[in-house]
């Protein structure tokens, strides 16, 4: 090999020799929370903010909220069965298929989908997104609940 060849002007290689390598490694994406500013105190935002930061700071918290949603998934699960046996209806087109194959079904699948979907919202817990979905499910579990409970004691 010649002197100086592969080489520029001050000794040092002028091509890169360095190759990329496939890698295996998901890079890190932020988690949502480290780009909201500031903002007005006692505001709608800062409430969902704090209550977002509650639970991503106390694991313990979001577990007994996705423990309630749970809860109230079983609860929505056996008083559509009491509806139904007193000659009510089914609101949802799936779980009417599915009470209409057999009631076995349509509450596996119902506990399942809940289920699995409070799994990854566990998983995923330092995402403000998957924090966002646990409220979005207590709070719509909740509604159905009172749902039934009014319907119970309006129509006995």
């Amino acid at each position: 090999m010649e002197e100086g060849v592969g080489l520029g002007w001050d000794g040092r290689r002028v091509a890169d020799r360095r190759r990329r390598r496939f890698s295996f490694v998901l890079h890190e994406r932020r988690s949502g929370f480290d780009r909201r500013g500031p903002a007005r105190a006692g505001s709608a935002t800062t409430v969902l903010e704090n209550t977002l930061v509650g639970l991503r700071c106390r694991p313990g918290t979001l577990l007994a909220l996705l423990a309630a949603v749970n809860a109230l998934n079983l609860a929505d699960f056996a008083l559509t069965l009491n509806i139904l046996t007193a000659g009510g209806g089914e609101a949802n087109p799936i779980m009417r298929s599915l009470f209409a194959l057999n009631p076995v079904y349509a509450g596996i699948f119902k506990v399942m989908a809940v289920l699995l979907t409070t799994v990854l919202v566990w998983r995923c817990r330092r995402f403000r997104r998957a924090l966002e979905a646990a409220l979005i499910m207590g709070a719509v579990f909740a509604v159905v609940f009172f749902y039934h409970i009014y319907g119970l004691v309006a129509f006995g």
